[in-house]
């Protein structure tokens, strides 16, 4: 089903313009596993999800998961949420024929550095260079967030929506932060 809309979707929303060739960047793109295996297990996913869990944990949510055992109840449902965000990506990506890599903008000053930010962010690329809307990026945030209804204590329909939507944006800003720092490349 959620191919079947995943497909229906892309087919109408595409965008039609060509993308400007893949940027030159100085390391050979990776293969599709070493992506996925980055955004599971890698440096930057690992402390994100530390750090969320423990923001998590901070703030007292899920009520009901107090103390260490709470803050590892924590860590341990933001690494599912992960790894069940970067299965649905990278695999529907696969399907669909999308890369999931990050491409840098060769670009210079602040405009054109976010508007390519935003555009990696909710587009990917095809195999021919053109964009479409990121559909495996926006069904793996949305299936993240309910899968974690399933071992959450008092999590709703609603806070997971308003969670994998929020992590979007969350994405968005990060893009854009790592155009402007020069972490991108």
């Amino acid at each position: 089903m959620t191919l079947f809309l995943a497909t229906a979707v892309t087919g109408a929303v595409e965008a039609q313009t060509a993308a400007a060739p893949w940027p030159t960047i100085d390391r050979q793109p990776q293969s599709r596993f070493d992506n996925y295996l980055a955004d599971v297990i890698g440096p930057s996913a690992v402390l994100k999800i530390v750090g969320t869990g423990a923001l998590d944990h901070l703030r007292h949510q899920p009520v009901g998961w107090n103390g260490s055992d709470g803050l590892m109840e924590g860590i341990a449902s933001r690494a599912a949420r992960t790894a069940v965000q970067a299965s649905v990506r990278h695999g529907l990506a696969a399907v669909m024929h999308y890369s999931t890599e990050y491409q840098p903008c060769g670009c210079r000053g602040f405009g054109p550095k976010v508007g390519h930010a935003l555009l990696e962010t909710f587009t990917d690329r095809r195999p021919d260079g053109t964009r479409a809307l990121s559909v495996p990026r926006m069904a793996a945030a949305y299936a993240g967030s309910f899968a974690r209804m399933a071992w959450e204590p008092g999590r709703d329909a609603r806070q997971a929506a308003t969670g994998a939507t929020l992590s979007l944006g969350f994405n968005a800003l990060f893009n854009v932060a790592r155009e402007l720092t020069g972490l991108a490349r």
